[in-house]
């Protein structure tokens, strides 16, 4: 609880880069657990029939999923971006590992044009316990996760060995320890799974901005299928 909440008191204190505007999308409420959440669409999305790679968001304590979001950064270093963007808003009231992110995605399937075998997760901070909890918890649903600057449970951790992992972890972060992504990953190479850490050397907590802005995020993303 007491990590909790000191995610919650520094991803408030913490300015966002952009502002708080939300991307283009359609909101959404998941009624079974009175969870909003906002869907955004690719460009051209209308007119291609193919199916979209999908990326569930989770965000961290500064409760916003708007102000960090995957597709404003991209847009802003002019990536392309193909994905379909599930980011729902965990309110006070909410926990990460309390939300049924199957159901969640099984909703979403039925009512866009999803890649069920390119379905991704990514979380920051806050957002990044609940990226690693929900591969522990619901591993058939993922091809590939990217947890950022989050931490999890060794116990269980195996449980998401059939997807790849690619942590990241600023080494000198000072809110949530770099060692925890370590040894997470550790295990995982240990039930032979395919996953890596990449250290941000000399980094801080808050290293997400620029990994949403890199090319190489979401194009290692794109390579993996279940």
């Amino acid at each position: 609880m007491k990590s909790y909440l000191l995610l919650t008191i520094y991803g408030l204190l913490f300015t966002s880069l952009l502002s708080a505007q939300a991307p283009p999308g359609e909101q959404r409420v998941f009624a079974a657990q009175n969870l909003n959440y906002l869907v955004s669409l690719p460009e051209g999305y209308p007119d291609n029939t193919s199916p979209s790679p999908l990326l569930l968001f989770l965000h961290g304590g500064d409760g916003s999923n708007t102000k960090h979001h995957p597709r404003k950064y991209a847009d802003q270093a002019k990536l392309e971006f193909p994905f379909i963007v599930v980011a729902p808003h965990c309110n006070q009231a909410c926990r990460w590992s309390e939300v049924d992110f199957d159901s969640l995605l099984e909703e979403v399937i039925r009512d866009y044009r999803v890649d069920k075998n390119r379905i991704y997760i990514t979380g920051y901070s806050m957002g990044g316990y609940g990226t690693w909890r929900a591969i522990s918890k619901f591993p058939d649903r993922f091809a590939a996760a990217a947890p950022i600057a989050g931490g999890g449970n060794t116990k269980t951790v195996c449980n998401a060995k059939s997807m790849a992992v690619r942590a990241y972890h600023g080494d000198k972060d000072s809110v949530t320890p770099y060692s925890g992504s370590r040894q997470l990953i550790k295990t995982l190479k240990g039930c032979g799974a395919k996953a890596e850490l990449l250290t941000i050397k000399n980094g801080d907590h808050w290293i997400w901005p620029d990994l949403f802005q890199d090319a190489d995020f979401y194009s290692w993303l794109l390579k993996q299928s279940r």
